[in-house]
């Protein structure tokens, strides 16, 4: 039999979690996240949308290309291609979010240009809501993050957190779960969520590679180091790490490409 006491101690214990899990969640997300007021004071400029293209990427009135900064939506098939699974939802939520918002806010980050020439954008709707915070609420975009523009990474991957753990839109496909490093295929590529244990460090010229099996290492090129502050990647040997990013061939090796510390996680024994 549980005494009172004990019952009083638990009902207690079971108030304080429940207190916790229900209202300081919310907190920390307001920590991460910009209001709706901040992110409207934020705005760099106002302009007018004259396509959607797909879910991240638009066209201005004025003839700018924007894409939009921090996350990446499933393709839209043209010219006969298939579209990626959830592109085309993608796509018809932003034309739904801006059917009658035609006025979109652009705030830029450090870079305001890709190599391509795109104008790089956090996009805000009228009444301050912003576009890539939907987008992955619903599962329809996952984060990513390119050096320097990371200003908002940290309430993004909050924010796709709670989507992935509902098994929202994309997060419900096997090629966004986290899979072992020794269980991806040599033929991977694209975007992919691995762990592993590092087993050795390695450099070249340019780069630092971290070895994650027979076939697959991580690679930070040296000109990224500045972005992985605090991190001595030598000292990862034997740490189990989870790491997201592109998985490409890399001089005949399979490697997935990370550029700043957001990327890799430390996983504590």
């Amino acid at each position: 039999m549980i005494e009172k006491r004990h019952f009083r101690f638990l009902r207690c214990l079971f108030f304080v979690l429940f207190v916790t899990f229900f209202f300081i969640s919310p907190t920390l997300a307001n920590d991460v996240c910009l209001s709706s007021k901040q992110q409207l004071d934020e705005v760099d400029e106002w302009s007018t949308i004259a396509k959607v293209v797909d879910g991240d990427t638009l066209y201005l009135k004025d003839g700018r290309k924007i894409r939009l900064i921090g996350i990446n939506a499933p393709e839209i098939g043209y010219r006969g291609e298939s579209s990626q699974p959830y592109g085309r939802q993608a796509y018809d939520a932003v034309i739904q979010l801006v059917k009658h918002n035609k006025k979109i806010g652009l705030s830029f980050d450090k870079d305001k240009k890709d190599r391509y020439k795109r104008y790089l954008t956090y996009v805000t709707l009228s009444g301050g809501d912003s576009i890539e915070q939907i987008l992955l609420s619903k599962g329809l975009a996952h984060s990513i993050v390119i050096p320097p523009n990371d200003s908002r990474i940290d309430c993004y991957r909050y924010i796709e957190a709670i989507a992935r753990d509902k098994k929202l839109g994309v997060w419900s496909l096997s090629e966004y779960q986290w899979i072992s490093a020794k269980s991806l295929s040599s033929k991977a590529r694209g975007q992919r969520y691995i762990s592993g244990v590092v087993s050795a460090y390695r450099e070249s010229k340019k780069n630092i590679f971290l070895k994650l099996s027979s076939k697959l290492s991580i690679r930070i090129a040296k000109k990224d180091k500045k972005y992985f502050s605090g991190i001595n990647f030598k000292n990862l040997v034997g740490k189990t790490v989870r790491v997201r990013g592109w998985i490409n061939s890399y001089k005949g090796r399979q490697t997935v490409h990370i550029r700043m510390k957001h990327d890799l996680q430390i996983l504590v024994p």
